[in-house]
């Protein structure tokens, strides 16, 4: 078992808006070609990020650019935006255990404790990494092509020929 992947996409689609949002135009398309998620599930994830001030979104034709600095932003303040339950019970209860068993009866009460320390020190450790740390991480060459940008202009492509 494992976190759902909500925090990662949407940090991923915020490097490549940060990286490329200012002059390029950023849609759901574009994002999904480099995220490899569903668009569905791309503009979901926009709607938040920008509910949390963290990017703007053009209406009509789209684009997204962002709105905070990546120094603003930490791992803590991207899980908020897309998925503020997910740290929530981080050990949850599975769901039936027998409370005719001395350990059924009282594991609820016997986690609680520890589950909640986990909770503290991975919040605390999300504040502490901020989205600007991954972006000198990415080494991206000045001149180095990105080509989810190719699917986009193909659809431009058709449109001029129509």
């Amino acid at each position: 078992m494992r976190l759902n992947t909500k925090c990662s996409v949407a940090i991923h689609m915020l490097l490549f808006i940060n990286r490329y949002g200012e002059t390029r135009k950023v849609t759901s398309e574009v994002l999904s070609s480099s995220t490899g998620c569903n668009a569905v599930i791309i503009r979901n994830l926009l709607s938040r990020l920008q509910k949390a001030d963290m990017i703007s979104v053009k209406r009509g034709s789209g684009g997204a650019v962002m709105k905070m600095s990546m120094d603003d932003i930490t791992f803590y303040d991207v899980q908020q935006a897309v998925d503020p339950d997910a740290l929530k019970n981080f050990i949850a209860v599975h769901p039936e255990p027998n409370s005719g068993c001395p350990i059924g009866k009282n594991i609820v009460k016997i986690l609680s404790a520890p589950s909640k320390q986990l909770e503290d020190t991975i919040i605390r450790e999300m504040r502490e990494i901020k989205l600007s740390a991954l972006v000198e991480s990415l080494q991206i060459a000045a001149d180095e092509e990105c080509t989810c940008f190719d699917k986009l202009k193909g659809k431009k492509m058709k449109n001029e020929h129509a």
